[in-house]
């Protein structure tokens, strides 16, 4: 029996001896299998999960759930967006023809910059020249008009007003001689024949002197009367002449103002009508795009944007902000600096974009965030355990989002994995400083202000 014992024994030490020296002998493969096990098991015990520990910051056997983390930061998220915008004119006048003619000369053409008052369309001045001419005959022959009647008029006051004198001088002379025969007739040294004869003297001198009287009078309103219209007709002649200079001067059309000339629509020897547009004058660069509504109110005048166009960026301000939407968009218009003037030719179609505020709050990453179907929350690692953390969302761009109910500078797990729970205790891995720019497709992106 004793040899038996003694015989195992032997055979297990032999064995063991055995084992140990075919350790370094074996492959790479059994070592790595070992390796790839104990990880495997590791990592299997990592993504159990593991019940809340009131108690301690471990799990079973001391180990924690790794975890991504980010940073929450305070802030104003931000968006930014890209629509389709159009270079049109700041200023575009038509500039209509004031009178009719044939044009002589085209003395500008399309893309040329002209001062204000330059000239940039002729008209063949002869008929206007002819009409100033008649203008001018006409009021000389006014002028001429009023002159004599004014000499025929003052001639004949001056006639009246001698007969009336005259007249004036016979009835005092009239008045006294009845006067004096009325006393002698009295002593009885005239008849009664005489004396009515004395009175009907001073009667008629009496109605003679009313005559010149009335005379003159009429004559004065007549002359007045006259006068006054001659006046007229020469204003008038003086209006014709004024209007022929003005006539003449329009035969050239000169620009408005200082700008660019568009088109021209004058031929030269072709007939210009009044009205007719001569040429087309613009001035200034603006960019015309429209706006989703809920987004113009954060666009209010003076807010800047960028137009880029043939690789490049132009900056520009808003203008015009009417606030009222037209086809399911507000139309708004952002006028282009100086610079950017004598690039950009009306008609260049590129993109404008702009940046909004959506929020201000605490921003962490959108990944972040989880609900439950009755409530939003983060989970946030205190002292190395994940707590669960009600928020209130406020905005989102694209991978980022404000929320309401967390503390600025709080860890949060950054795509929590299964089985993640409130109280797991956790390791951080990868942590982020917090949220940074985020792009989205589209040239769109969310972004932390500072």
């Amino acid at each position: 029996m004793a040899r038996r014992i003694a015989l195992f024994l032997l055979v297990l030490v032999l064995g063991i001896l055995l084992g140990r020296l075919s350790l370094p002998a074996s492959s790479g493969e059994g070592s790595a299998s070992s390796q790839a096990l104990r990880t495997a098991t590791r990592s299997s015990q990592s993504d159990q999960a593991i019940p809340p520990n009131r108690g301690g910051n471990t799990g079973p056997m001391g180990v924690r759930l790794q975890v991504q983390l980010a940073e929450a930061r305070a802030g104003t998220l931000t968006a930014s967006r890209q629509l389709a915008g159009t270079v049109t004119p700041y200023l575009q006048v038509n500039v209509p023809a004031q009178v009719g003619g044939v044009v002589a000369r085209v003395l500008k053409a399309p893309g040329d910059r002209v001062a204000q008052g330059e000239a940039v369309v002729q008209l063949d001045p002869t008929n206007l020249e002819i009409s100033l001419r008649n203008a001018r005959a006409a009021l000389k022959a006014a002028e001429i008009n009023l002159a004599a009647q004014t000499r025929a008029t003052q001639e004949a006051r001056d006639r009246l007003k001698a007969q009336v004198v005259q007249a004036e001088a016979a009835y005092q002379a009239a008045q006294k001689a009845y006067e004096s025969a009325r006393r002698v007739h009295a002593l009885g040294g005239l008849s009664d024949a005489e004396l009515a004869q004395a009175q009907a003297n001073l009667a008629q001198a009496q109605a003679n002197l009313e005559a010149q009287r009335a005379a003159l009078a009429q004559n004065e309103r007549a002359g007045e009367e006259t006068l006054a219209a001659l006046r007229v007709a020469v204003e008038q002649a003086q209006n014709q002449v004024a209007q022929a200079e003005v006539n003449l001067q329009n035969a050239t059309l000169r620009a408005p103002f200082a700008g660019e000339i568009l088109s021209i629509a004058a031929v030269i020897g072709g007939y210009l009508a009044p009205g007719a547009t001569a040429f087309t004058l613009v001035q200034g660069r603006r960019v015309q795009f429209s706006v989703p509504p809920e987004e113009a109110a954060h666009l209010p005048v003076g807010t800047p944007v960028s137009f880029n166009f043939a690789g490049r960026s132009y900056p520009a301000r808003v203008d015009q902000n009417p606030g009222g939407t037209v086809s399911g968009t507000v139309p708004l218009t952002a006028r282009l600096e100086a610079s950017s003037q004598e690039i950009l030719p009306p008609g260049a179609a590129g993109t404008v974009t702009y940046t909004v505020s959506l929020a201000q709050g605490v921003l962490v990453p959108v990944t972040a965030l989880q609900s439950d179907g009755a409530e939003l929350f983060v989970y946030a690692v205190e002292k190395g355990v994940a707590r669960r953390k009600g928020v209130h969302l406020l905005a989102q761009a694209q991978d980022l989002v404000a929320v309401a109910g967390l503390a600025p500078g709080t860890q949060v797990v950054v795509n929590p994995p299964p089985g993640l729970l409130d109280g797991t205790p956790v390791g951080g891995q990868g942590t982020q400083k917090g949220p940074g720019t985020q792009r989205g497709p589209g040239g769109r992106q969310g972004r932390q202000g500072r």
